[in-house]
């Protein structure tokens, strides 16, 4: 059977390498991938499609990597190289990307088929290899249209170099110590929408009633969590203000949900195309519930802080976090150390990486991590537990978050636009080059309401993962133009100036791919400019001395106006890349473009990329001492987290919000105090 299974793996590596040599074609180039393989870690994942665990959440088939969802943590330190290796044990193609980190020159292990890779075929091993050049929390994702969506995903800590600055002395400076070693257990922490179907699913309901989809069955933490199915009355009791004015004399879902047929949130003009014979019952109308396990994570006092990276993985919430009776200190955002920031609660947006401290001073007991769609789209939430060692299971602690993301004391919301870079990290005075994006529903799909565009022109059609030759593998001076194809030179400074259109402008998320840019404006109302030097000289403002450093930014929500953001990059990081809104059906509806950075120095693909390599390095990560060895993910274990199957977790009107209604105190949420401050008036 070993033999056997030994044979196959064989045979797959000589297939994929005889497909990569084929493909590469002329654009190879003699360099190698496997010549610096003795010196990387090795770290392995393996692949495979079947039910999930059913005491964890609800069960369906779903993308397992080596057995669990999430996958394993890969932990490194900046100068480590990796070699990534993937065993596809599914029926089902796919690609990993690794979000957030800086591919400088290894673009062919950004993950992205079509773009900068092809799919690893079922039954195939295929390798990646990158050096992290970059501290902070990140992680690997599956890129084959909305697999994410299933599973595929696990953290990435990258530890800093011995004489990186850190912030610590800003937050305590009597315990600087006890946060480095905090920071050095850091725990992530995934959270994610959880749906009865697979995202393939999902988007087939979505096309054939033709909507735009975005109601959830559940919210996990690392995997865990129930379905709830609170009463009509107890959602409206927990939902914004502004959800009424919106609904107009209409009502919520009995899952919480703005009704498919809404023409606010659907477009009017979509309404007379639908077809909501073909939603099943349970997508918008029929909530089943279902009851999970609560995760919990396990801390003790006399550690002084525990460290946290939330990753929000989700296909579509935005989510909202809140720890009873713990602020937190804000101290780095998608793998960029920032001045810190003491907050109650923090809206982490998807695809992006917010860890904090939380000082570890209440009595023993356990304490609520609450998780709120931060989104009007829907009214639910999803939980999890931080038990104090010696508490007995005793749950204590005030809230100041309700189960429809509204406060229920006075809090202060984490600002990501005063997210300054840590130590002090500016961008250039003006660009070389401007792009005018515009995030809108297709124009040329007019009757299709899950369709959207990013260029402001064309969809980016997602079966260039199956058919394409890889723009990375392509002879970049023969690549036809187009409007989803945007080229850059060398060293140049770029601006992305990207406008939303109204009348209801959406929260949308974007990711760019290969290295971070600085996040220098945004504001509500018309862009009329093709460039910032002229913005600014009619007045509108804008942040060149302290702009957040990040790989993702999310676009400020409006009702009855569109609005706008400016992203600006150096292009130092020659390849093939994509531009994205990391909501899946969004992205899978078009709303992306590629961008060839650096035409004028494209880099060409080594002969072997995707080989599998023999890797004997070992991590400098802060506490790893054994080599990993290829296949296990050993020494990445969960911490000191565990399954509490002691938390109430119930279909019905969450435990925690019993008799809550009456006493909540409405207020603004922390997305709108977030996002309506960056408007950026300096």
């Amino acid at each position: 059977m070993a033999f056997t299974r030994l044979f196959k793996a064989l045979a797959a590596i000589t297939l994929a390498s005889s497909i990569q040599s084929v493909a590469a074609g002329s654009s190879a180039s003699s360099d190698s991938v496997c010549a610096n393989a003795g010196k990387c870690v090795p770290f392995s994942i393996d692949l495979t499609w079947g039910p999930s665990d059913p005491s964890k959440a609800i069960s369906r088939n779903a993308i397992l990597t080596n057995g669990s969802l999430p996958g394993p943590p890969l932990k490194l330190k900046v100068g480590d190289c990796v070699d990534f290796t993937v065993h596809n044990n599914m029926p089902n193609v796919t690609g990993i990307h690794f979000h957030g980190i800086r591919q400088n020159g290894t673009p062919y292990s950004d993950g992205v088929p079509g773009v900068s890779q092809y799919v690893i075929q079922p039954g195939t091993i295929y390798q990646y290899q990158w050096t992290a050049e970059e501290s902070g929390t990140y992680f690997y994702h599956a890129h084959y249209k909305g697999q994410m969506a299933d599973g595929l995903y696990g953290a990435i800590i990258i530890a800093p170099a011995d004489d990186a600055k850190t912030p610590w002395g800003l937050i305590d400076s009597s315990a600087v110590a006890t946060l480095k070693a905090a920071s050095e257990k850091v725990e992530p922490v995934f959270v994610s929408d959880w749906n009865r179907r697979t995202f393939s699913e999902f988007f087939a309901v979505e096309q054939a009633a033709n909507i735009d989809g975005a109601c959830s069955d559940s919210i996990v933490i690392n995997g865990y969590g129930s379905q709830y199915c609170p009463s009509a009355e107890f959602i409206a009791s927990q939902a914004s203000p502004l959800a009424a004015l919106v609904l107009n004399g209409t009502s919520l879902t009995s899952k919480g949900c703005f009704p498919p047929n809404s023409p606010i949130t659907q477009g009017g003009q979509y309404l007379a195309f639908q077809n909501l014979a073909a939603l099943p019952d349970d997508f918008y109308n029929t909530c089943i519930g279902y009851k999970g396990a609560n995760y919990t994570t396990v801390v003790d006092a006399k550690d002084g802080y525990k460290a946290f990276s939330f990753i929000n993985s989700a296909s579509i919430p935005l989510v909202n976090i809140a720890i009873d009776s713990h602020k937190f200190w804000i101290y780095e955002v998608n793998g960029n150390y920032i001045q810190p920031q003491q907050v109650d609660q923090v809206v982490v947006a998807n695809g992006d990486r917010i860890s904090f401290f939380v000082k570890l001073d209440q009595t023993p007991g356990d304490y609520t991590i609450r998780v709120a769609n931060a989104g009007l789209n829907q009214v639910f939430s999803g939980f999890a537990v931080m038990s104090y060692k010696g508490g007995n299971d005793q749950v204590l602690g005030i809230e100041s978050l309700n189960y429809g993301n509204q406060n229920t004391t006075e809090i202060v919301p984490f600002n990501p636009a005063l997210a300054a870079p840590y130590p002090p990290n500016v961008p250039a005075t003006s660009a070389d080059r401007s792009f005018v994006l515009d995030i809108q529903k297709s124009p040329q799909q007019p009757t299709e309401a899950w369709a959207w565009t990013l260029s402001g022109i064309s969809s980016y059609n997602q079966t260039n993962d199956d058919g394409q030759v890889p723009l990375l593998f392509q002879d970049v001076s023969q690549i036809p133009a187009s409007d989803l194809i945007l080229e850059t030179l060398d060293n140049e400074w770029v601006d992305l100036i990207i406008k939303i259109s109204g009348p209801i402008a959406e929260p949308h998320p974007i990711h760019k791919h290969a290295n971070k840019f600085y996040m220098i404006g945004a504001g509500v109302g018309d862009f009329n400019f093709t460039n910032v030097a002229d913005a600014i000289t009619a007045g509108y403002p804008f942040n060149l001395q302290s702009p957040p450093y990040v790989d993702g930014f999310t676009s400020i929500p409006a009702n009855g106006n569109g609005t706008w953001m400016v992203f600006r990059y150096q292009v130092n990081t020659p390849g093939a890349w994509l531009l994205h809104c990391h909501i899946q059906n969004h992205f899978s509806g078009g709303m992306a473009v590629a961008i060839l950075d650096a035409v004028d120095n494209f880099p060409k693909p080594p002969s072997d990329v995707g080989h599998v390599c023999t890797g004997t390095g070992k991590s400098n990560y802060p506490g790893l001492n054994s080599t990993l060895s290829s296949g296990s993910g050993a020494g990445y274990g969960s911490g000191s987290s565990t399954n509490n199957e002691g938390v109430s977790t119930t279909s019905s009107t969450p435990a925690a919000y019993t008799g809550a209604a009456s006493s909540v105190t409405v207020s603004m949420t922390s997305l709108a105090l977030g996002l309506l401050a960056l408007a950026f008036a300096l």
